[in-house]
């Protein structure tokens, strides 16, 4: 079950966690950088002023001074099943779901990752990998971790196509913490190297190359960014209880009116159901407001069709000139890595042994000749690709060759 947590007044501090990966030639034979998360690259940066500092990203799995945060907009149309109580029957009607999930990414500065080959004799290949891993750090067995065939799944489109495959795939993947040497390339490469040269592995993400991400959702589901409940949360300095904060709301009003004055900030009432309804806090089966405990809340509303970052910007500060913020919630449980750069993906390296010579060559030349008996990885065949022209034929074994002469 997915524990929810509240953050309020609580959160705070962010800085951007997208690095720059170097071009690198072909005989290269890794990529250094920060994680950025292919899955993440077509979403919109927020900047949350600190916001979000607060969100739990669990021990050994990031800092809550490096974070970055995203959304999406998705708007799709699906029929839904319900059943008529009065008949029975099972009826469907069309609904449209329409939203700007947000995600926190924290990069894994102290884990590698790796995917063992197919094909290989599981128990043999863990105790091979171990004996590596064990050469550079005796005491390490406890830190190596099987995560198991867990994947995202969502009924929702956008989610299913943006996080579908985020790399624990098939048992395969082993995940190591090794936080007292993070950012070493010099163990990281040699530990890479090792593997490959031993045929073990596939896939190779180093420090920073894997990330944690934990979805936030406004507590209700509709409400907008910049809707408050009169009073906050916030933890002792012992972390031991939430303690109420009390805002001056009439300073905010006049930040609003000086900062946005194309915004509108209102207070709401429980008997103002039109306003409510605009900031989505009205129950439509009760036909009322609902605020939870409270009896009013405050808003600040944009002008109509204002886009949902413009939005969460006025949110963020608002939150850094007053420590105020929208009721979030996120689940616990949703800390499954985004994937960055395979530092196996060489182009030329096709038997991915961290080695590019005449092996490779010949390799490639069985596979633009089409030799059905040759047996080769994903990512050795993301290398055949030399000349990167989306093809594999005999151009990219001329490219290859010019390069090792």
């Amino acid at each position: 079950m997915k524990k929810r947590m509240r953050f309020l007044a609580m959160l705070a501090g962010a800085v951007m966690l997208c690095g720059t990966i170097p071009t690198a030639p072909v005989y290269a034979l890794s990529w250094w950088g920060s994680a950025a998360g292919e899955e993440f690259q077509n979403m919109t940066p927020l900047d949350d002023k600190g916001m979000f500092a607060g969100i739990p990203y669990g021990e050994g799995i990031g800092t809550a001074d490096n974070y970055q945060v995203y959304t999406y907009h998705y708007a799709f149309d699906r029929e839904d099943p319900w059943t008529d109580l009065d008949t029975g029957e099972t009826k469907t009607e069309l609904h449209h779901y329409e939203g700007n999930p947000v995600y926190v990414v924290c990069p894994r500065e102290n884990f590698m990752q790796f995917t063992l080959r197919d094909g290989l004799d599981k128990a043999d290949a863990e105790n091979q990998m171990l004996e590596i891993l064990q050469s550079y750090y005796p005491d390490i067995q406890d830190k190596v971790h099987n995560p198991g065939n867990y994947r995202i799944r969502s009924d929702e489109p956008m989610n299913e196509a943006t996080f579908a495959d985020s790399g624990y795939v098939d048992n395969s993947y082993l995940v190591v913490d090794l936080s007292e040497a993070a950012g070493s390339s010099e163990i990281s490469d040699g530990i890479m190297r090792d593997l490959a040269k031993a045929g073990l592995i596939s896939k190779f993400y180093t420090w920073g190359q894997t990330a944690n991400y934990q979805q936030v959702t406004l507590e209700s589901g509709n409400a907008s960014p910049t809707v408050y409940y009169p009073t906050g949360d916030k933890w002792n300095a012992d972390y031991t209880k939430l303690e109420p904060i009390y805002y001056d709301w009439d300073a905010i009003a006049a930040w609003v009116a000086e900062h946005h004055p194309e915004c509108e900030f209102v207070r709401v009432t429980l008997e103002d159901t039109e306003l409510a309804k605009k900031i989505g806090y009205y129950d439509y089966e009760q036909n009322r407001a609902y605020f939870g405990n409270n009896d009013e809340m405050y808003a600040v509303i944009p002008p109509d069709g204002t886009a949902f970052p413009v939005h969460f910007a006025i949110a963020a500060e608002l939150y850094e000139q007053f420590g105020i913020a929208a009721g979030w919630s996120c689940p616990e449980s949703v800390n499954t890595p985004m994937i960055g750069q395979n530092a196996l993906a060489v182009a030329g390296d096709l038997n991915i042994d961290c080695e590019i010579n005449i092996a490779d060559a010949v390799m490639l030349a069985r596979l633009a000749a089409e030799d059905d008996s040759l047996q080769i990885t994903d990512t050795g065949m993301d290398n055949a690709d030399v000349n990167q022209d989306g093809l594999i034929t005999i151009l990219d074994t001329a490219v290859l060759l010019r390069e090792l002469a």
